[in-house]
């Protein structure tokens, strides 16, 4: 009995062991069954993608992404080797204006130590001396008695610009009249004349530019403005040098008939 167990256990041992693997067969070809279903699943899911053509779309925008790159690269470095030269030159200014200024300082301190010598060496300029309005006046007024009745005019007319609040303003505009009197311009010397008169109503030779006026007016025919130039002379200032001489041009002028 012993012996029929035994030979019984010997003849199950090898025909569990492979009943066994032929499971394992089994289920290993299952799975290559099963991932050979997966392979032939992505094949034709890629032939579609192919078929559509968006695959080739794909490969064109990552072949488009490419350059893209490869152009922004280049920019990229070039833009760096842009940099790098201006901050060479940047370096090369810097250092260049950093000398010029050395050397002006150099010059100038040179300068500054020899300026006292060159002061010393070099005399003194005469003073300027700008004449006063007192002066100029006197020089005009000479002009005028020299019969220079050109550089009176001009002298006059100076001296009305270059002090135009000096007290000596009516004696420069008395004597421009004159002057342009004496010119013969009686046009302009009576609108001197009357502007003096306006303007300087105290002026303590009223008197003579009231007769001057009234010569003016008279050397233009204006008789009647002339007569009433002499008699506010005559009125305004009896106790005048020039009443008499204003009274006689007036009695002339009375006695022409219209």
């Amino acid at each position: 009995m012993k012996k029929f167990i035994v030979l019984a256990c010997l003849f199950v041992s090898p025909l569990h062991a492979a009943l066994f693997e032929d499971t394992e067969a089994r289920k290993k070809l299952q799975e290559m069954q099963l991932k050979e279903s997966e392979l032939e699943t992505r094949i034709i899911s890629l032939e579609a993608v192919i078929k559509s053509g968006s695959l080739n779309d794909m490969l064109n925008q990552i072949e488009l992404i490419k350059r893209d790159v490869a152009k922004l690269r280049g920019d990229i470095e070039t833009l760096r080797h842009l940099n790098e030269t201006i901050e060479q030159r940047q370096k090369d200014l810097y250092q260049d204006l950093d000398g010029r200024i050395r050397k002006m300082d150099e010059k100038s301190s040179e300068s500054v130590a020899a300026s006292p010598k060159k002061v010393a060496e070099t005399p003194a300029s005469p003073e300027i001396k700008v004449p006063s309005d007192q002066e100029v006046l006197d020089q005009a007024n000479q002009l005028l008695d020299d019969m220079k009745y050109k550089e009176a005019f001009q002298a006059f007319t100076e001296l009305i610009k270059q002090f135009p609040n000096s007290v000596k303003l009516p004696e420069a505009k008395y004597g421009l009249a004159n002057s342009q009197f004496s010119l013969k311009n009686y046009k302009a010397s009576m609108g001197t004349y009357q502007k003096l008169l306006d303007q300087h109503p105290e002026f303590e030779k009223n008197p003579e530019v009231l007769l001057g006026l009234a010569n003016a007016q008279i050397q233009l025919s204006l008789i009647p403005e002339a007569k009433k130039s002499l008699k506010d002379l005559v009125k305004k200032y009896p106790k005048s040098d020039v009443l008499q001489n204003a009274q006689k041009r007036l009695k002339v002028l009375e006695s022409i008939k219209p």
